[in-house]
């Protein structure tokens, strides 16, 4: 009887998951900033080819390379060179132990030559680098008037 009990324990306890959920810490929002960081640095220098070994290839079986191209040339043509970007809120969600997954939004203030835009980057980590599965863009309809 003592080992059918001691078997059960052995087996529940194994099969259980030991995960710890972070919520909002300052070093995961850190982790994400590097990236989003270097992703804004790379569009300001028109190196859109560095820029997307940033982004997921789960992003790419969504939207294309080239799709993606042509919102940034696009914003760039509406709204001018990015001159400054200010992250003006965050969330990530990282649980470690055996389901592990790190799931971080990044919504920046973008000022442009023209105008400014908002900008939400959805980073997820996959292995050991954070990765970039989502990038929107929103503005006015109305795009600033050209001088």
């Amino acid at each position: 009887m003592k080992r059918i009990i001691l078997s059960f324990l052995l087996v529940s306890l194994t099969s259980c998951s030991f995960d710890k959920i972070y919520e909002n810490r300052k070093e995961d929002k850190d982790d994400a900033q590097k990236i989003t960081q270097q992703l804004y640095h790379l569009l300001e220098e028109n190196n859109n080819d560095a820029a997307f070994k940033l982004f997921s290839s789960n992003f790419f079986q969504v939207t294309s390379k080239n799709k993606l191209s042509q919102v940034i040339d696009k914003t760039k043509l509406s709204y001018g060179n990015i001159e400054s970007e200010k992250l003006t809120s965050w969330r990530t969600h990282v649980a470690t132990g055996s389901n592990p997954v790190s799931k971080y939004e990044m919504t920046y203030q973008v000022t442009r030559e023209k105008g400014s835009t908002q900008e939400v980057i959805t980073l997820q980590k996959e292995n050991d680098s954070i990765k970039i599965i989502g990038y929107r863009i929103d503005f006015d309809f109305v795009p600033p008037k050209m001088n």
